[in-house]
C-alpha cells in the first residue's frame, strides 16, 4: 500500500497514473484510496500521515473533482454515521471565551471613543488620555 500526500496524489492522476478511486468508510468517515498503476495508494494527510478523513463525502468528491477524477466509488460497508461527533474536537467553552472576548472588546471601543471625545472637547485632558492608553498597553501585556 502506498501513502501518497495530496500533491503526491495530484502527480499521480496528472500522470495518467489513478485507474480507479474509492471512497472507502472508516466510522463515520470516508478515505479515499485509488488502485494506481503500482499498486493500491491511499490518500494522507500531510502532517500526520495518518489516512486523510472526510465526515462529509461529498467535500471528499469536490476534491477528486478538482484533481479531474469524475468516476469513483462507494464502500460504506464500515460507515457508521453514528460516531461523527467522535472526530470532531470538542470545545465547549469556546462560546463562552468568544462572548467574553466581544464584550471586553465592546467596552473598550467605548472607552476608546470617550477617551477621544473628551481629548477633542478638552485638549488639556491628553494626560489623562495616554494615562487610559499606558493602562490599556499595559493589560494587553498580561493578558497575552
Amino acid at each position: 500500500m502506498q501513502y501518497l500526500t495530496l500533491e503526491q496524489f495530484r502527480a499521480t492522476v496528472d500522470a495518467g497514473g489513478v485507474l480507479s478511486v474509492t471512497l472507502r468508510a472508516q466510522g463515520a468517515a470516508f478515505a479515499v484510496q485509488a488502485q494506481t498503476r503500482r499498486g493500491e495508494a491511499v490518500l494522507v494527510d500531510t502532517r500526520r500521515k495518518s489516512p486523510r478523513l472526510f465526515i462529509d463525502p461529498r467535500k471528499a468528491l469536490k476534491l477528486l473533482r478538482e484533481l479531474g477524477i469524475r468516476r469513483a466509488g462507494v464502500d460504506a460497508e464500515h460507515w457508521r454515521p453514528d460516531e461523527a461527533d467522535l472526530l470532531r474536537p470538542q470545545r465547549p467553552d469556546a462560546k463562552a471565551r468568544m462572548q467574553v472576548a466581544n464584550e471586553m472588546a465592546s467596552k473598550m471601543a467605548q472607552r476608546v471613543q470617550s477617551a477621544l471625545d473628551n481629548y477633542q472637547a478638552n485638549p488639556a485632558s491628553a494626560s489623562d488620555a495616554m494615562a487610559f492608553f499606558d493602562e490599556l498597553d499595559q493589560k494587553i501585556e498580561t493578558a497575552s
